[in-house]
């Protein structure tokens, strides 16, 4: 079943690719985090972290495996349904 699924999401991320469709979505999705403010209150958290990173001589992955969930929840629910629905758009037109 998860091989199934796997598939499925390289079918519909390939089909997005190959139209310009995925470009367009990651685009929208890039203005939306913007204009929420995401931006900025990931660069901040990342910032605060950095600094302690530096003191404990850590590295850039470090910094990635605690900024990565944290950004991810950050994402509002809003910009989230919006996303899906484009990307239910595109799959809706290559389907009919």
């Amino acid at each position: 079943m998860v091989d199934d699924t796997d598939a499925i999401k390289a079918k519909i991320q390939d089909h997005l690719v190959s139209l310009g469709n995925y470009e367009i979505i990651s685009k929208h999705l890039k203005l939306k985090l913007y204009e929420s403010g995401w931006f900025d209150e990931v660069s901040q958290i990342a910032s605060r972290e950095l600094q302690k990173l530096e003191l404990e001589g850590s590295n850039f992955e470090s910094l990635y495996e605690f900024l990565r969930p944290k950004a991810e929840e950050k994402v509002p629910d809003s910009v989230k349904e919006d996303v899906l629905e484009k990307i239910k758009q595109y799959l809706d037109d290559a389907i009919q």
